[in-house]
């Protein structure tokens, strides 16, 4: 029995008894009502029931027919989740008994857009309006706190396409905006910086200056009256030439002038790509646990559409690609493979046989491939990494990423580069080009420096990431209550929480109770709950100490 949640909206008359026959209706077809809410219409003695429940097809349709022989309703309609808007409404008033508490239930209230709306000397009262699961998280993290009073309005929603209505509909953001929520690696960031002495293992940001030729460039770039105008939309010609010989040399791709974009960091050019590819009912399956970024702009380029995920399975080994998993995930809608490779968050570097394995299913079926590989720099051990491009039958189907924010500890000159057969190239360079305009001027010539002048940093750079993973799997074999195989690549570890708890939940905690931040591996899709993601792309010494924070909260906790 396929049993999906469904939104019932039922319009009907104001008279005693609607809400009773309505609940007995599904009591005696032993359903669980999930939530019920009552709210009144604009014309005059009709309500609008909201019923959401848990059921299957078949027996849905039966509901809404016997509905209909309910005399008082006038109107019925089921929707699945995705068809509608659902919000809740919920006040909480929370014990706040010194000062140290009320600052929690302040820091937690902005971390999840609640408002304050009213103080009293022991006590806030909080309203918040969101997704169920958003408000269920902000009640578990206030509990703690003391919960006086909870109100909660159960789901209340909107059908998409307002049938039968042509009420005005306001000026508001898009539905798929109001869906999408910041990102749990910046909201632990932001809330890692709202706590005093907070040490962040959270975002991906390498704990080395550029090195000191590559600003350099930049300054001479300045003197000499480049960085003052445009540049052309492709990027300067000496750096994507440059791109070019890098890509022959380092990734065995033999592209050309032509198919190359430089772009506002990677990030912009997987957004630009994205865009450019998809319409809203294609689809792209994302192998997964995978970069939580990726995942929002899959939303924001198909209008609203999910990725499709497929987990890769968790070994005593590491991560490995499922390639029955992979087949299974291809439809008719299926359009792109996603791919990042290095792995952000798993630290995982794809072995040739399941680069293989990828590029055979996108040969069979027709499928792009996109590849993110800001991470070719950093692998460990006896891993080897392979542009996926570089592999027979690949290289006209693919779009490969890459940038030199890693590489060159340049995270904040937001340069990107993409490389793709002219034909794709020449569609993305419309997104692309009204993006951004143009990638930054200043930033170029210090690209261009690094892809092309001493290499010895980024060595120097591995070797760092090579200690500081060693300082994470000795801290991690002290506890008990982690679990991680050596990280093959990135600057990642990924450790399993043992025994399962929610990951999410343990991350606020950390930043609260023990002062360090990690993000949660739900942040990142399916296969990532249960997870948290350690950044030790940072300082030794401070990574030593927010590991210690977490292994005694652990050993604490548990």
């Amino acid at each position: 029995m396929n049993r999906k949640l469904f939104t019932i909206i039922a319009f009907a008359e104001n008279k005693p008894g609607v809400a009773y026959r309505i609940a007995d209706l599904f009591l005696k077809r032993k359903i669980n009502i999930e939530s019920l809410t009552v709210s009144e219409t604009e014309k005059t003695g009709i309500s609008r029931f909201t019923i959401t429940v848990k059921t299957d097809d078949s027996t849905l349709e039966k509901l809404v027919k016997q509905l209909y022989r309910i005399i008082e309703v006038t109107k019925v309609y089921e929707r699945e989740d995705y068809q509608i808007i659902a919000r809740e409404i919920a006040f909480v008033k929370v014990s706040t008994k010194n000062p140290e508490q009320r600052r929690q239930a302040e820091d937690l209230a902005e971390v999840f857009a609640a408002k304050v709306i009213y103080v009293d000397k022991d006590s806030l009262t909080l309203q918040i309006s969101g997704k169920e699961e958003q408000i269920q998280s902000l009640i578990q993290l206030l509990k703690p706190l003391g919960i006086k009073e909870l109100v909660r309005s159960g789901r209340i929603a909107i059908d998409k396409r307002q049938p039968d209505s042509n009420l005005y509909q306001p000026a508001v953001v898009s539905d798929t905006v109001s869906s999408i929520e910041v990102s749990a690696i910046k909201r632990m960031q932001l809330l890692s910086q709202e706590t005093d002495g907070c040490i962040s293992l959270a975002q991906g940001v390498p704990g080395f200056a550029t090195p000191d030729h590559i600003k350099q460039a930049a300054k001479q770039a300045i003197d000499q009256g480049l960085a003052d105008k445009y540049t052309t939309g492709y990027g300067i010609e000496p750096l994507r030439q440059a791109i070019v010989d890098k890509l022959a040399r380092k990734n065995g791709l033999k592209r050309t002038i032509n198919e190359v974009i430089v772009t506002h960091g990677a990030i912009e050019g997987l957004m630009a790509t994205f865009m450019a590819l998809f319409n809203p009912q294609d689809q792209i399956v994302v192998l997964s646990p995978d970069y939580a970024s990726h995942v929002t702009q899959v939303t924001i380029a198909r209008h609203g559409g999910k990725p499709v995920f497929v987990p890769l399975k968790e070994t005593d080994q590491g991560w490995l690609l499922d390639n029955d998993r992979l087949l299974g995930a291809i439809s008719a809608q299926t359009k792109a493979i996603l791919v990042c490779n290095p792995s952000n968050p798993l630290g995982k570097v794809y072995t040739r046989e399941e680069l293989e394995q990828i590029v055979a299913v996108a040969d069979k079926y027709n499928l792009f491939i996109i590849s993110d590989e800001m991470y070719e720099d950093f692998v460990f051990d006896q891993s080897q990494y392979i542009s996926i491009a570089s592999l027979p039958g690949a290289e006209q189907r693919t779009i490969s990423v890459f940038g030199v924010s890693k590489s060159y500890a340049m995270t904040g000159w937001r340069i990107g580069y993409l490389s793709a057969p002219r034909r794709i190239v020449q569609q993305i360079f419309k997104i692309h080009d009204s993006l951004t305009t143009c990638p930054t001027a200043v930033s170029q010539y210090a690209a261009l420096a690094a892809i092309t002048g001493d290499q010895s940093a980024v060595g120097q750079f591995r070797q760092a990431f090579l200690r500081n993973r060693q300082i994470v799997m000795d801290m991690v074999d002290k506890t008990e209550h982690l679990s991680l195989t050596p990280p093959q690549g990135a600057y990642y570890a990924f450790p399993k929480i043992v025994p399962d708890t929610d990951d999410y939940y343990l991350a606020i905690e950390l930043i609260k109770h023990a002062g360090v931040a990690v993000v949660p591996g739900s942040a990142f899709g399916a296969g990532g709950a249960g997870h948290i993601r350690i950044s030790f792309g940072g300082e030794s010494k401070i990574l030593k100490q927010g590991m210690q924070r977490l292994i005694d909260y652990l050993e604490q906790k548990f």
